[in-house]
């Protein structure tokens, strides 16, 4: 069998220095040399290419992990805090997932494949919010404009404001309540 290269070696020790890993670097060699060795320089080339491959995967989890994380933030899931709090977001995280996600898991559970199909979730939650957001801000300065317009009598242009606040506010009413106008 032949040894790990000093390439190999390299790769190795930055990925588990950019996954926060290394002070678990043994019990990592030790399970990807079935039990052989704690030593990154003892490994077989073969176990060396294992295990560089696992950390290349668990680097992007982690970065579609943060990803999600981000979004949830934004979109006020979870909100900022210290490491209690921290806690609390990921159980409130988890619960999400596991009955509004699209995989129906807890994030730490889920695979690189589902992981991705979750940030695609949370991506198109977070554009929904915003664009809500981007709705009620303009429904708010309508509103400005429309007193504005009758503090000044031209009842015309609060009437014309007014049709387009009334189409906004449609916009984003939830949808059952549309479809409770509509009968």
């Amino acid at each position: 069998m032949r040894p790990i290269t000093s390439a190999q070696l390299k790769i190795i020790h930055m990925l588990l220095g950019q996954l926060d890993l290394m002070a678990r670097k043994p019990e990592i060699v030790y399970s990807f040399t079935d039990g052989r060795t704690e030593s990154s320089r003892e490994m077989t080339l073969i176990e060396a290419k294992s295990l560089i491959e696992y950390l290349k995967g668990s680097q992007e989890k982690t970065t579609i992990i943060r990803r999600i994380w981000h979004l949830a933030y934004e979109s006020g899931i979870i909100v900022p805090g210290d490491h209690d709090e921290r806690s609390m977001n990921a159980a409130k995280l988890d619960s999400f997932c596991k009955q509004y996600g699209t995989v129906k898991k807890a994030i730490s559970m889920q695979s690189l494949k589902e992981l991705k199909r979750t940030v695609k979730q949370f991506e198109a939650m977070y554009h929904k919010r915003k664009d809500k957001q981007e709705t009620l801000d303009q429904i708010e300065a309508l509103k400005g404009y429309i007193n504005i317009f009758i503090k000044h009598e031209d009842y015309e242009r609060a009437a014309e404001a007014k049709k387009f606040l009334d189409k906004l506010t449609e916009e984003i009413a939830p949808k059952r309540k549309k479809a409770a106008k509509a009968v």
